[in-house]
């Protein structure tokens, strides 16, 4: 029998040899294992804007003074952030299940500093800065000084009756200036007598700034409170007289319609109506000067909550966390095993 030797032709050649690569390719231990690059972790807790939510708080200080009720319920949404982060990084390290109590304490320290002390303080500090940069207004007086003083003087008008001096507003002015001398001059000895301590952490958490009382400053102050008596006693005269006053606005001059109309329909006050809807007018007109104080305050402590959140995150974060916390809360828990291994050793050879 004649054997006929297959036909090898150069495409037969290639054919083959493209096979056994395959087959060779195919037998190694890697095949099918595809190469895929690990990505950075990034937190989600930990990224803008949900890392918003832990300054809500410190938009709930900035308010406070304008909207209290709404600065003490921003604090709800601020707790819920702090809790679940905190828990978070307790429980996970980045992706991976493993609970920690020194990342726990770790995470609640930074909160701490990142989302409520230093926060609030820079608040604070730049409602103090609005305040005392007013010094250099018109005025000569800072916000703090006139609010305190505008509050004081519509505390006395409150005691008094104004149409007992209608024929004579220099009076009640020289009455009132003998009130806030007295009252400058009780500050000043509460001065004197603070406590050092207590002050320092006042003036960097609290929301007043300290006062230099001047001869200048108290010049400026009685200027201040006699222009506005006088504006007080001018449209009270206005009103009475049925005119709207060129000091007040429409929406108030509208208002004071609504409380007349009010008084009128009292029987309790209809014989003197005109008189109580003009005293309750002024008295808001003195509220509003005093809202408009506080609120240039708060915008103050915004702009400067503005300015310095991102920095401050991130001097928290590499700074304060990275230079000091972690080491001290590292050299704790090396000190804590080291007490529980000489525990056992002494344990085991008793």
């Amino acid at each position: 029998m004649v054997q006929i030797a297959p036909i090898t032709t150069e495409s037969n050649l290639i054919k083959r040899n493209f096979q056994q690569q395959k087959l060779e390719i195919e037998a190694t231990p890697d095949f099918g294992k595809v190469e895929r690059k690990k990505r950075k972790y990034s937190d989600p807790l930990m990224q803008w804007p949900l890392r918003g939510l832990a300054f809500t708080n410190d938009i709930g200080a900035a308010i406070m003074d304008i909207a209290p009720t709404a600065g003490q319920a921003l604090w709800i949404p601020a707790l819920m952030y702090f809790g679940a982060d905190i828990y978070d990084k307790y429980r996970n390290n980045k992706a991976e299940y493993d609970p920690s109590a020194k990342r726990g304490v770790k995470q609640a320290i930074f909160q701490a500093l990142a989302s409520v002390i230093f926060p609030i303080a820079v608040v604070h500090t730049g409602q103090k800065t609005a305040s005392m940069l007013n010094q250099f207004s018109k005025e000569g007086v800072s916000l703090q000084l006139k609010e305190d003083v505008i509050r004081h003087q519509l505390h006395h008008m409150s005691q008094l009756k104004l149409r007992d001096y209608a024929d004579n507003p220099q009076v009640y002015k020289d009455e009132y200036t003998k009130a806030l001398d007295t009252l400058i001059d009780e500050a000043a000895r509460k001065k004197m007598f603070k406590n050092p301590i207590s002050g320092f952490f006042k003036f960097v958490f609290g929301g007043r700034h300290p006062e230099k009382m001047t001869d200048k400053t108290k010049e400026n102050l009685h200027k201040l409170i006699n222009a506005r008596i006088d504006d007080i006693f001018e449209m009270r005269k206005n009103l009475l007289e049925g005119k709207k006053p060129e000091k007040m606005s429409e929406k108030m001059y509208a208002k004071f319609n609504e409380m007349k109309e009010v008084f009128k329909n009292d029987a309790k006050y209809s014989d003197d109506y005109l008189n109580h809807a003009t005293k309750d007018i002024l008295k808001k007109m003195e509220e509003n000067k005093i809202f408009k104080t506080k609120l240039h305050k708060t915008l103050g402590g915004f702009v400067a909550l503005g300015l310095l959140i991102k920095p401050m995150d991130s001097f928290v974060e590499t700074v304060i966390m990275h230079k000091y916390v972690e080491p001290g809360l590292n050299m704790l828990s090396r000190g804590r095993r080291e007490d529980v291994d000489n525990f056992k050793k002494k344990t085991i050879s008793v």
